[in-house]
């Protein structure tokens, strides 16, 4: 027979009073059995709990530990089948809204902080995150800096095992949802250089300036591409052509050609 424990015995093992059990029950993050008027917990349930408790003691607030806890249920990686589907396979790649999502609520930040940071509006950032509007690159720049997180996070290579070789058709994907920028990774796990190929078509680009620690050069293997640096340098880069620059100054770009830009874009250290 599993063992029942009241309230205040479950808020003892949890270290919290038997009121905070009572208000995150009441703000729905907990779902303790009833028996009649008494409230019983499993040590299952126990040690939820103590996840909540340790994420509170971390900063995250209520509502972000709700949410972290509810996509984890439709992801189906909470423990024992608390949520989701028993006994699945692999955990399922996120969407890039799901990825900025849970970096947001791992830094405790609600969604007006974290559109503040990033200088875009709370409706924007709310709809990247639910997937009914694209992030620009120079958006996800501002909102990797703003998450402390790295762009390059958002390929999904830190689940991927680190490997000298990338094949052509191996390489991680940033989908931006913007159809004429294909952003390809061309390593996964270098530790000083990070190397790019971006694919795109005419009228592509970054959308807005961003910056950052750090200095790129990008080599134009096929078109051509419209650079401006610090809104004062402006460059043409044509294929065969190399522009070397540091990341500290505020860079934008656009295909300004006919036809296809293709470009090696490295970047190092890694801060993309």
């Amino acid at each position: 027979m599993t063992a029942r424990l009241r309230v205040s015995e479950a808020a003892q093992l949890a270290g919290v009073s038997p009121s905070t059990l009572r208000a995150w029950e009441s703000s729905g993050l907990i779902k303790p059995s009833r028996a009649g008027r008494y409230r019983w917990f499993s040590p299952d349930d126990v040690e939820e709990l103590q996840e909540i408790a340790s994420l509170r003691a971390r900063g995250f607030n209520v509502a972000a530990i709700r949410s972290m806890r509810q996509a984890e249920d439709r992801a189906g990686t909470r423990p024992d089948g608390a949520g989701g589907q028993p006994g699945a396979g692999a955990e399922p790649e996120q969407s890039l809204g799901e990825m900025l999502r849970a970096a947001r609520h791992r830094r405790g930040l609600s969604l007006r902080e974290a559109s503040a940071l990033a200088g875009m509006s709370v409706s924007h950032l709310s709809a990247i995150e639910c997937g009914t509007r694209n992030a620009s690159l120079a958006g996800l720049q501002r909102l990797a800096v703003a998450l402390k997180i790295q762009v390059s996070d958002l390929f999904g290579d830190k689940q991927r095992p680190r490997r000298r070789l990338v094949k052509a058709g191996e390489r991680p994907v940033l989908d931006t949802g913007d159809r004429r920028i294909r952003v390809e990774s061309l390593s996964v796990g270098a530790a000083l250089l990070e190397p790019h190929m971006y694919l795109v078509e005419p009228g592509g680009g970054s959308q807005g300036s961003y910056h950052h620690d750090g200095e790129e050069t990008v080599y134009v293997l096929e078109g051509e591409v419209e650079f401006w640096l610090n809104e004062v340098e402006r460059h043409t880069v044509r294929a065969g052509d190399c522009l070397t620059f540091p990341s500290t100054l505020a860079h934008r770009w656009r295909n300004c050609g006919k036809g296809r830009l293709a470009m090696l874009w490295v970047n190092t250290p890694i801060t993309f």
